[in-house]
């Protein structure tokens, strides 16, 4: 029976139509790279604006913080919002990545202002753009490097190694809560954020590697999305999950080459 509705024209186009109807309803690698390139498009360019906004008008750049913490939050809110109804990604992701851009232009201003000082101020000299540029292109050369080890299959996630980065993850983010935390009350512990001595570089290194190897787990993710025939929503999860990792790797490394850089 399968001979007969091979060897049958019209049956092929049935066949075909099929197809095409499955691969319209179904995630897709092409798919997950157009809403991704969409996010980032919408986190750069908010971020550009943020930013000359932060170094054009003094007035606005006392508002910096406000904006860090604010979009920050806010990010983690719409964070759980995807994570429990995925479908909503399509509308929530690019509200995600202006806040995203927000946070990302924001953070580009404080970070090098926060380990050079006045030695940062984009008035004065071009520090902080340089550092920027090079935060940039060091955040798409290991993203393309991982992506290359990825799909060559040099670099795989097995189980439990999948379980090790996301308990760093999760050790990381509860250190991160904790240090804000105690803050709040007054309560200093060692900042692995702000010293820039061998420690806090070291910390800072270790931050960017497991960024990076997050990205490991976004292509996974995505890869067996399409695999299995997840539903055209979760195009826009993959995305939005890659477009979230590549926002820390770059603010780990922004942080990194601003921390050497206090050091020369």
């Amino acid at each position: 029976m399968s001979m007969l509705q091979s060897r049958n024209p019209a049956m092929g186009v049935f066949g075909q139509d099929q197809i095409a109807r499955s691969q319209a309803n179904t995630m897709t690698i092409g798919g997950t790279v157009s809403a991704t390139a969409i996010l980032l498009a919408i986190v750069a360019g908010v971020g550009v604006f943020t930013w000359q906004q932060m170094v054009s008008n003094s007035s606005l750049a006392r508002f910096v913080f406000p904006l860090v913490i604010g979009s920050f939050i806010a990010g983690i809110v719409i964070s759980f919002v995807i994570y429990a109804k995925p479908k909503l990604a399509r509308i929530l992701g690019p509200i995600h990545a202006a806040l995203e851009g927000v946070f990302v232009g924001a953070a580009s201003y404080i970070i090098p202002m926060q380990f050079l000082g006045s030695s940062a101020d984009p008035t004065a000299n071009n520090t902080m753009q340089t550092l920027i540029v090079q935060s940039v292109l060091a955040t798409m050369g290991i993203a393309a490097g991982m992506l290359v080890g990825y799909g060559t299959g040099i670099l795989r996630v097995g189980p439990f190694i999948q379980k090790m980065i996301i308990t760093a993850g999760l050790g990381l983010l509860l250190y991160t809560g904790v240090l804000l935390l105690l803050r709040m009350f007054g309560i200093g512990i060692w900042n692995g954020y702000a010293d820039t001595g061998m420690m806090g570089i070291g910390f800072t290194a270790l931050c960017v590697g497991l960024a990076s190897l997050f990205l490991l787990l976004d292509f996974q993710y995505i890869e067996q999305g399409v695999k299995t025939g997840q539903p055209k929503y979760m195009e826009w999860v993959g995305a939005w999950g890659l477009m979230v990792t590549l926002v820390w790797l770059y603010i780990e490394i922004l942080r990194l080459l601003s921390k050497l850089q206090s050091r020369d």
